[in-house]
């Protein structure tokens, strides 16, 4: 075996590794800049066709509006939505979660006849309330809110980073492509440009769609929730279009705090009679949401943009899951997209790849 010609990549690969975990902060940055670009980049074209006396606007007026429109959106999701948060969380790390889950099963006559059989009332309780706090240490996520404000220096510190580099990547954009290309062997110079071009399109597509599907997630389960009278509505739409961005998993993680918040506000408000339709109402309400996005939206957004089937995307979704659980079913689709793309450039002499890829243009 020839052991010198893999001497080079494996170097490079040792680099890029050490490097990457030397500058982590920084590659945080780059890959957060990276995202905000992919779903500005399609607005900030359209801006640039705009004419202004004649003339094309200028990139880096179109850049500095794009950034602005998509930091107005997050600003303003904070200020609606973090201080009643901050003051619902307050208000549950107070709570006593015997009581919850006591008021819960009484007004379920099933679910006291469950009790019975499984043992001892009380001692269940106990049981269920102290892995609840376990669950939901809402001390401890009071003392992290608590500390974010503490750091805002540095949390400034790094918006301003993340601006700077997204205002760059926007205004030019074949920065990247360039990076790329000096990396790239001049042999695969041409397979390197059709890789960054057709990443560049279908992901932007992808995280374009994804905060649109958020977007509408949110706002359904929060108007929804507000029409039906629950308390903290606006807290429970925000989490649902939050958590929507974790397949599968993120629904049921929506449905668990809603739960807990539509409670807590029942029993904050003294309403103890309105627990078990409040419970009925949050289930039916966001079961009816998931069924919408699972059907009409989602198969929508992830099949059309990275042109991949709905059972290929859910068996890799839950591949990612086994590997790396949460975060890898949340980077799962990006991360199957590029290296679908790669695999249109070099592995089509390969079956498999050539079936998977097909739909990539």
């Amino acid at each position: 075996m020839n052991i010198k010609k893999y001497i080079l990549p494996l170097t490079i690969v040792a680099i890029v590794a050490l490097a990457s975990w030397l500058f982590l902060k920084v590659l945080i940055y780059l890959v957060i800049s990276l995202v905000l670009f992919l779903i500005g980049y399609p607005l900030t074209s359209t801006l640039e066709k705009i004419k202004i006396k004649g003339k094309p606007m200028n990139d880096g007026l179109a850049s500095l509006i794009t950034l602005i429109a998509i930091f107005s959106v997050f600003g303003l999701f904070f200020f609606l939505i973090v201080p009643p948060l901050i003051q619902q969380i307050e208000f549950m790390s107070e709570l006593n979660f015997y009581d919850v889950v006591n008021q819960i099963i009484q007004q379920f006559p099933s679910l006291q006849a469950l009790t019975a059989k499984l043992g001892d009332r009380s001692a269940l309780n106990s049981a269920i309330n102290e892995q609840l706090n376990q669950v939901f240490n809402f001390d401890t996520i009071s003392l992290v809110i608590n500390n974010i404000f503490d750091y805002t220096s540095a949390i400034l510190g790094g918006l301003f980073c993340v601006l700077f580099i997204t205002f760059f990547l926007l205004k030019d954009q074949n920065t990247v492509s360039r990076t790329f290309l000096l990396l790239t062997p001049q042999r695969y110079e041409n397979e390197m440009k059709d890789i960054l071009r057709t990443s560049k399109r279908m992901l932007s597509k992808y995280f374009s769609g994804l905060i649109i599907d958020v977007l509408i997630v949110g706002n359904l389960a929060g108007v929804l929730m507000w029409i039906l009278g629950i308390k903290n509505a606006l807290i429970i739409g925000f989490i649902a279009g939050l958590f929507n961005v974790i397949p599968y998993i993120g629904p049921f993680i929506t449905l668990v705090l809603a739960l807990f918040l539509g409670v807590s506000g029942c029993i904050e408000a003294g309403q103890y009679d309105l627990i078990q339709s409040t419970i009925t109402k949050i289930v039916i309400a966001l079961l009816s949401i998931n069924i919408v996005d699972s059907v009409f939206l989602q198969p929508y957004i992830f099949s059309n943009t990275v042109k991949a089937h709905p059972l290929e995307i859910f068996l890799v979704i839950l591949m990612a899951g086994t590997l790396a659980g949460i975060g890898g079913m949340v980077v799962a689709i990006p991360v199957y997209t590029l290296i679908r793309i790669v695999a249109k450039e070099f592995l089509t002499q390969f079956r498999f790849f050539r079936k998977i890829t097909e739909k990539i243009d």
